[in-house]
């Protein structure tokens, strides 16, 4: 009797294991595999694989994402009647600078606005009186070096235009005035540029601020305010802790024999000017670039407060300050190429062991005038009025 309660026992126990057993090969058959951080189940098989690290970006895959259709893409939206022709003070003015910081946060920039004060003017056809404050846009990526991330690079351009006019107008039309060439192309370049740079985030030694200023076309308006009141280093902010500055102003019109980087007396770092000359030859549109700048552009409070500047001016032409400034107009293929060259000198002065130093025996203070983008204004070498239809493109 004993023998025969235990043999039940015994068949008993075998049976609920076998039970267990079975439930618990269910239960792994159907339930899905553990997964690591660096791993991905495959649907089909079910196997696991490994995720592949995130690929860095390198010098050249940067370089090549500063592409035309993007700049034009972001151009033809600046320059579009619905922006009004960016005014500052003004509403179309604001949403081209919440454009450019959503773009800029969209490649995981840090962005701020800098806030100043302006007259009113250019009320349009609707006397819309706007404003009277307007903003610069900043984004920024911070240096890798424990030290020279205190030094700050700037890429600058104004995003600003003159609405409707007519003041500051040449046509003395009241129409939109929408600025393709001036300076919705600087703006865009900047943008892209930008965008190249935060594929190289923590490479870069210095840190490179981008800035598109507001207010330039009322007397450089924006860039004067923020030299007199800078936000960077984070550190510790102070204007001479800018060792360059690179301006791009009307740039939409690059040609054969018709680009510019200013045309002052002197160049402005010499330092800068031997960087520049090794791209040169890299570029061959780029042949009469130098370190120098006129005072007709953001650079120039730079320049007066002793910083190295470049002046990106690609010529004046017939329609600047008229209505006729827009988007059809514009070479893209040729922004692509400045914009390139740009980022390249960007880089290697953010990525140079020594900062540039600034030549202070021919320095000549800047006067804050508006005269780069006037068609009769000399240019030391040969200058092609650009006319619809017969206008040479470098393409």
């Amino acid at each position: 009797m004993k023998l025969r309660n235990l043999l039940t026992i015994v068949i008993c126990v075998n049976f609920v294991l076998t039970g267990v057993i079975a439930f618990k090969v269910f239960q792994d058959r159907n339930q899905p595999p553990v997964v690591a951080d660096n791993q991905k189940p495959d649907d089909t098989t079910g196997q696991v694989t490994p995720i592949p690290e995130p690929k860095e970006s390198t010098f050249e895959e940067a370089l090549a994402s500063i592409t035309s259709k993007e700049l034009e893409e972001h151009l033809r939206y600046l320059a579009s009647d619905e922006l009004e022709g960016r005014m500052s003070g003004k509403k179309g003015n604001v949403v081209a600078a919440t454009y450019i910081k959503d773009f800029h946060e969209e490649n995981n920039l840090d962005t701020e606005y800098q806030k100043f004060s302006i007259r009113r003017m250019n009320a349009g056809p609707k006397n819309e009186k706007g404003d009277d404050f307007t903003q610069n846009i900043f984004a920024w990526i911070e240096g890798n070096d424990p030290v020279l991330k205190n030094e700050i690079v700037v890429i600058g351009a104004h995003m600003d235009h003159i609405g409707y006019g007519p003041s500051m107008s040449r046509s003395r039309r009241v129409d939109i005035h929408h600025g393709a060439d001036d300076n919705a192309s600087g703006t865009v370049a900047l943008m892209e540029i930008a965008q190249a740079f935060s594929m190289l985030k923590g490479k870069v030694k210095r840190t490179v601020v981008f800035q598109a200023y507001s207010g330039e076309e009322m007397g450089l308006i924006g860039s004067r305010y923020y030299c007199d009141n800078p936000t960077f280093p984070r550190s510790g902010p102070s204007i001479r802790k800018h060792i360059f500055m690179l301006n791009m102003d009307m740039v939409g019109y690059l040609g054969k024999g018709q680009y510019f980087a200013g045309f002052n007396a002197g160049d402005s770092s010499p330092d800068i000017g031997r960087i520049i000359s090794s791209l040169n030859g890299k570029y061959s549109f780029a042949k009469q670039i130098t370190s120098r700048g006129s005072g007709g552009s953001d650079h120039a409070c730079f320049y007066n407060k002793r910083v190295p500047i470049a002046f990106l001016h690609t010529g004046g032409h017939p329609y600047y300050h008229t209505p006729d400034d827009t988007a059809d107009r514009i070479n893209f293929g040729g922004i692509e190429k400045v914009a390139r060259y740009a980022f390249e000198l960007a880089w290697k002065v953010a990525q140079a062991d020594s900062s540039p130093r600034f030549n202070v025996a021919e320095f000549k203070e800047m006067p804050y005038v508006h005269d780069h983008g006037h068609p009769e204004v000399p240019f030391p070498h040969s200058y092609h009025k650009h006319h619809e239809g017969d206008h040479e493109h470098d393409e």
